[in-house]
């Protein structure tokens, strides 16, 4: 019998299989065990690949993070676009259906959300380089920055500090209140807790 020869199509398809297993494998792990405690060949052989081939796909284990750090970015970039596209909503509405969003999210997967966010922390300080996540980062605060810069255009977000300090204290707020809600002892609501602080930064920051 003659084995034909894959086409570019059908090895493209595998690859992304295959990196989608290695993805789902590393979350899996490192929302049970930690970021420190997993190997690139537990990664392996949760997936049930070969190590190089987990190699071969991220070349580190901080790149497998950087990929699932993306996906996180990625799903906070669509929910920033949504904003931008609703040219109705005054802008605190909108703010509050974020950080709302956002909230149910990570509240659903806690353990993964942990490392996550510390990795979102590193590439928001400029400490981590490597990897996808660096240019989603930048991407999706420059739609931040539009939003509010919308928002002082039509009046309903004051003009008293520009569009991009705000879009850097929205974003602090958000990322610092999250972290530290991850590693509380007790936890309420985060989606609550997130709707509580937009009030108080639209305080200062509403027109």
């Amino acid at each position: 019998m003659t084995i034909r020869a894959r086409t570019a199509r059908e090895v493209r398809t595998y690859g992304e299989e295959t990196r989608e297993l290695i993805l789902k494998a590393a979350e899996k792990l490192f929302a049970a065990q930690g970021l420190q405690s997993v190997s690139m060949q537990d990664i392996a052989a949760e997936a049930g690949v070969s190590r190089a081939t987990v190699f071969n796909q991220f070349g580190s284990k901080i790149l497998v993070l950087d990929a699932i750090t993306a996906r996180s970015l990625e799903t906070y970039r669509a929910m920033l676009r949504a904003a931008l596209d609703d040219a109705q909503a005054p802008t605190a509405a909108l703010l509050r259906r974020l950080f709302r969003q956002m909230g149910k999210g990570i509240a659903g997967n806690q353990n993964l959300y942990r490392e996550v966010f510390v990795e979102i922390r590193k590439v928001s300080m400029g400490l981590d380089g490597d990897g996808i996540s660096p240019g989603l980062k930048r991407e999706t605060f420059g739609i931040l920055t539009t939003i509010f810069a919308r928002g002082q255009g039509r009046g309903d977000i004051s003009r008293a500090a520009s569009a991009e300090v705000l879009a850097t204290a929205f974003d602090s707020l958000l990322s610092g209140a999250v972290i530290q809600w991850l590693h509380a002892q007790r936890r309420g609501s985060l989606p609550t807790m997130l709707e509580s602080l937009v009030d108080v930064f639209l305080d200062g920051a509403a027109a």
